[in-house]
């Protein structure tokens, strides 16, 4: 197996004029991928929060793999599989969702003086949160009982046993690969230019969230490739992760905030006071804005020469480096 783990510590021991063959390590990564996928249900069916994130991850990472990797695997054969990975990853996703919004308030509630909490907000968040969770929990229980979840399982082991390569398959790893992630580096900056020239608003968001897409897609495919090229593609994959971290508390504000109108207006439609819950939605608009003022910074870490000059098929110019890196 050549993927590599979360302690990155293949990368130190990755030999640099890997003879792999790219079809080799593409296999490899999806094998260990499916493997992840399926030891997930278990937990998935008993409602566990960490199964149901590990599942809706590594559909995340299948379909990173597929797509990003389409000079290896033709991208038309592949794109039926990516496409029911999506659904399912849709399916785990309102649960998925609904637990880091509960981690979330619970962070925000435990930093509130207790002066500020005023009003039933505890009960009525839990309330809310507890009606999402049941939701998101039928809504899993539907798709995993369900014959499109089973087709998708037979589509993985067909996959899985007869890959769909592409004459590209035998060329060395080392070289051929980082060309796709160097694709999908090109991708990540038209969504974070998109962004940049969005007026602030849900369309923003909506560009921010994209350009958060693409960027876990480069961070998966660093994932496969460091253990073949290294120090490089280790670089690259925690510049990616930062940036993730960083637009992810942009998306988790994003996510928040409707929930925290609804109750707002609930409580003043019901003669409640619902100034914690204004509170909290001015807390989370201003890690939006603060998100907005780290990003430059984040995205000059991510274009620094010693982070991209080793994808020497990327073609970066200097103006699609300024315009990505440009403050948003």
């Amino acid at each position: 197996m050549h993927t590599t783990t979360s302690s990155g510590s293949a990368a130190t021991s990755a030999v640099h004029t890997s003879p792999l063959p790219a079809g080799e390590v593409v296999l490899d990564a999806l094998r260990a991928q499916v493997e992840h996928l399926r030891a997930q249900e278990p937990g998935v069916r008993q409602a566990i929060p960490t199964a149901v994130t590990e599942m809706r991850v590594t559909t995340r990472q299948l379909r990173s793999t597929l797509r990003g990797f389409s000079r290896v695997l033709d991208p038309e054969a592949t794109r039926p599989v990516a496409e029911e990975l999506k659904w399912l990853g849709a399916q785990l996703g309102e649960e998925n969702d609904t637990e880091a919004m509960i981690k979330e308030f619970d962070r925000l509630i435990a930093a509130l003086p207790q002066d500020l909490i005023q009003g039933p907000v505890e009960t009525e968040l839990e309330h809310e949160l507890g009606r999402l969770a049941r939701q998101g929990k039928d809504t899993i229980e539907a798709a995993l009982a369900s014959d499109r979840y089973r087709n998708l399982q037979r589509m993985l082991d067909q996959l899985l046993a007869d890959s769909p390569f592409t004459h590209r398959t035998g060329r060395p790893a080392y070289t051929e690969l980082p060309k796709n992630l160097a694709k999908a580096v090109r991708r990540l900056d038209r969504r974070l230019a998109e962004a940049e020239a969005t007026a602030p608003g849900p369309a923003r968001d909506e560009a921010l969230h994209e350009a958060r897409k693409a960027d876990k897609q480069v961070r998966y495919m660093t994932e496969i490739l460091t253990p073949i090229n290294g120090k490089p593609a280790l670089r690259l994959r925690r510049q990616a992760k930062k940036l993730q971290d960083l637009l992810g508390d942009y998306q988790d504000a994003v996510v928040t905030r409707p929930l925290l109108h609804k109750l707002s207006a609930a409580a003043h439609a019901k003669g409640q006071t619902a100034f914690t819950y204004e509170l909290l939605d001015a807390l989370e608009q201003d890690r939006t804005e603060r998100v907005l003022r780290e990003l430059p910074h984040r995205l000059a870490r991510l274009h620094d020469d010693r982070t991209l000059s080793w994808l020497r098929q990327s073609r970066h110019t200097h103006q699609d480096r300024a315009l990505a890196s440009a403050a948003i």
